[in-house]
Formats: structure tokens, C-alpha cells, sequence
């Protein structure tokens, strides 16, 4: 029988979720290989900036950086005893073949950000970086950001794409609010902002409506997991394209902003509703059980009238106690929240087939980037070798994160197997 206080247990156990000078370093070739982990395992980074590209022309782009000063160590110990922060930021930009197997190192620099005192009471600090991505290729951007009182760091990859002159990137979306970049794209109701395009002369931009259907990923046992959408607009709307017109996203759905309707890329804005990128509310904590559940079971508990209490009999059954569920719930939601936060892409980022792998493995040991895509390797205790999950970069107009899993039957079976060990009450560990 389920105990009256565990839906408070649960939401208790969820909330503590969420809580200068330049110089150039030339380089020339490199594989783009190696260990990467610490990318999506915001543990072993002590840095957490975000980063947004726009394409300003044909020759250069700009790269925002928003970084935390809460994350910095102000302090006077240097030379001219001067109370500040000392934040830097290097950039690797690497070009990537149409293969997507060779990577060349084009470009490399680096900068120091001076922080002072007014800057540490600031919750966000801005700044911006110039570099030389030319059009027509496709990029990986490799940012290390570095305290360099504390020593700390902080890193992030970034596919930039230059290919054509429609896609995202070649858009800005600067918040009214801050008045810099915006650099998620989801929003948040109310949250105003205005669109700005690379190209001065297009005073026009089309805005397709898709109304948000809280569609499901396909079971991962069928051929593919990633689901297809429905491209059918609800609404299409004309604005005109000028710095003071402003815009916030009022309805739950997708919105696809073109500069011509003749083409399929645009930008791809979202308001996924509720407290997303967190998961709340009964609905939002039902969802992603599906990964644990069978079809059967998770039909039923979609039946139930009262799905708090539905939520609450599965994590109890599966811990058989409550200070066990607790602590499945809370590992389980917190990687359920950073999906949201890494591989939100067209749909919510634990719908996608890297959110679904994240939740129910956790960060991988190594990753390796390629233009094509990205390879995660999951290191078993006591065996030698690691097992591989392959995730391949989708042509989509509305995103250019679709990284899709390429299913083997030793990954799949890997994945068998981790779903049985939640099953069971245990959070899953190869080979344990």
C-alpha cells in the first residue's frame, strides 16, 4: 500500500535538482578523437558556460559566451592587488570533411576576461569572440573556458553549420530582457525577445505554427526509436523583420521561422510548456517511465485518474521502500532534467535516442566526435573491452542536433539489460 507522504518524499527528492588581452595559436592537422566524457557529466566540470553562434557573413561568425560569475573566485592576490576574476576562454575551430572522418584544425585563439567587483554581484557576464568560419563548410568548435584564480574549467563542442545561408545559426535571437542572445531555444511563456537575420536587406520572416502533441518516442525494440513529426503547420504567420518588433511565444508548440518559403531550413523556436527543462507535474513524471515500463503497463498507467498516485505505486514497487525509491527518483529525474538541458532538439531532449541512453545509462566513460555524429563508450567493470553506442547526425531542417542511434545487437541487448536492472530497484552499472 502506497503511504500518504510519499508524493511529498518525491517532490523533496526533485528539488534539489536544479538548483582582456588576445593572443592566436595556428595550428595545422588533428583527428578529432579521444575522451570527451566530461561533456555531458556536469559533475567533473566545475565551468558551466553556455555558448551561442551567429553567422555575421560569408568570411567570419560571432561566438556568444555567457558565463556565471557565482562559478568564478574574485580575489586580490596579484601583482597590483586588484579585487577581480580572471576568466579565459579558448577556442579550437575544426573543419570538418565531407567524410566526416577527417577533421583539420583551421584556427585557434584565446582570450582573458577581466572580471571586477561590479561583475561578481551580476548573475550572468557576456561577452562575444569573432572567428573565421567561412561559408559553404561545416565545423566542429571545440571551447575550453578556464578560471584561472581557482583553476577550474569548464568544456563544450559546438557543430557549427555554414553550408547554407537559411539555417539556424544564420539567425539571432536576442532576449528583451537582457538584451543579448538568447542561447536555448526553448522559452519560457511570457518571455519576450525579438529575431534578427544575418542578411539586412530581408524584411520579411514566415513563422509556421506546430501545435505541441505530447507524442511518445517509438519503443526502442522497433527498427528505429526516434519518431517522425508531423510537419503540418496549424497557423502560418507574416512579421516584418526589424530590430523593435518583439515576440514571445504564447502557445505550446514549435515555431519554424523562414526567410524563404521556398526552402526548408529556418530556426526552430519552442515552448514546451509547464517548468521545462525540470519535470514537475504529474504528466511530466509519467512520461518518461515509459523507457522502464512494458506497453501493457505503461497503457495502465496512463489509465489511472490519479497519476500522482499511479507515479507513486511504481517507484515504490520497484524500490520496495521508500528510502530506496527516493533515491532511484532522484538519480532517474536529475538525467531526465539534463536531457532536457543537452539534446533537446525538435522535441524535448529526454524524447530523443541520447536523452533515452543518458537516463538509463548516465554519462558516458569516452566520446568521440565526428562531423557525422557522435560515439559513446561505456567502460564494463572486470571486462576489457567497452560498448559502444552510435548515435548519426539526421538532415533536418528544424534542428541540427537529430543525432539518431544506430542499433547493434550488443548495444541493444546492453540496453535490455539495463532497463531489467532499474526493474529491479538498482540504478544500472556495466557489469556489475
Amino acid at each position: 500500500m502506497v503511504r500518504n507522504g510519499f508524493w511529498f518524499i518525491l517532490c523533496c527528492a526533485l528539488a534539489g535538482m536544479t538548483a582582456g588581452c588576445a593572443s592566436s595559436e595556428k595550428a595545422t592537422t588533428e583527428k578529432t578523437q579521444g575522451s570527451m566524457a566530461s561533456l555531458y557529466n556536469p559533475s567533473r566540470l566545475s565551468l558551466h558556460p553556455d555558448f551561442s553562434i551567429f553567422h555575421e557573413n560569408n568570411n567570419y561568425s560571432v561566438l556568444y559566451i555567457r558565463a556565471y560569475p557565482s562559478e568564478l573566485r574574485f580575489n586580490q592576490t596579484n601583482e597590483e592587488s586588484e579585487y577581480r576574476a580572471l576568466l579565459k576562454v579558448k577556442y579550437e575551430l575544426i573543419h570538418l570533411e565531407e567524410s566526416g572522418n577527417e577533421n583539420i584544425l583551421v584556427d585557434s585563439a584565446s582570450v582573458v576576461y577581466k572580471l571586477r567587483q561590479r561583475d561578481e554581484r551580476s548573475p550572468a557576464f557576456f561577452a562575444s569572440l569573432t572567428i573565421p568560419v567561412r561559408q559553404g563548410q561545416s565545423y566542429l568548435l571545440k571551447v575550453e573556458t578556464r578560471d584561472l584564480n581557482r583553476g577550474s574549467m569548464g568544456l563544450e563542442y559546438l557543430y557549427v553549420d555554414k553550408i547554407n545561408s537559411y539555417s539556424a545559426q544564420n539567425f539571432k535571437v536576442v532576449s528583451m530582457f537582457s538584451g543579448y542572445p538568447k542561447f536555448m531555444r526553448f522559452f519560457l511563456p511570457g518571455e519576450r525577445f525579438n529575431v534578427r537575420y544575418r542578411d539586412k536587406s530581408i524584411d520579411s520572416i514566415y513563422v509556421n505554427f506546430y501545435r505541441h502533441e505530447s507524442e511518445l518516442p517509438r519503443p526502442p525494440i522497433t527498427a528505429t526509436s526516434d519518431y517522425t513529426m508531423n510537419y503540418t503547420p496549424d497557423t502560418s504567420f507574416v512579421f516584418p523583420l526589424v530590430d523593435t518588433a518583439n515576440y514571445n511565444l504564447r502557445r505550446e508548440g514549435m515555431y519554424h521561422i523562414q526567410v524563404d518559403q521556398e526552402r526548408d531550413e529556418g530556426l526552430t523556436l519552442l515552448n514546451f510548456g509547464g517548468s521545462f527543462p525540470d519535470v514537475k507535474t504529474p504528466e511530466e513524471l509519467m512520461e518518461p517511465l515509459f523507457y522502464l515500463a512494458t506497453l501493457a503497463e505503461y497503457r495502465d498507467l496512463r489509465k489511472e485518474s490519479n497519476r500522482k498516485l499511479a507515479v507513486d505505486n511504481f517507484w515504490l514497487k520497484i524500490g520496495n521502500n521508500i528510502e530506496k525509491s527516493r533515491e532511484l527518483i532522484r538519480i532517474y529525474y536529475n538525467r531526465v532534467v539534463y536531457s532536457n538541458l543537452y539534446f533537446t532538439s525538435n522535441k524535448e531532449g529526454w524524447k530523443t535516442d541520447q536523452g533515452m541512453i543518458f537516463i538509463l545509462f548516465g554519462p558516458p566513460n569516452r566520446i568521440q566526435m565526428t562531423g557525422n555524429g557522435e560515439s559513446w563508450y561505456y567502460y564494463a567493470k572486470r571486462k576489457s573491452k567497452a560498448v559502444e553506442f552510435k548515435f548519426s547526425r539526421q538532415h533536418d531542417a528544424y534542428s541540427i542536433q537529430n543525432l539518431v542511434w544506430n542499433k547493434t545487437t550488443e548495444s541493444q541487448m546492453y540496453w535490455n539489460e539495463a532497463v531489467r536492472s532499474w526493474k529491479r530497484g538498482k540504478v544500472y552499472s556495466m557489469g556489475s
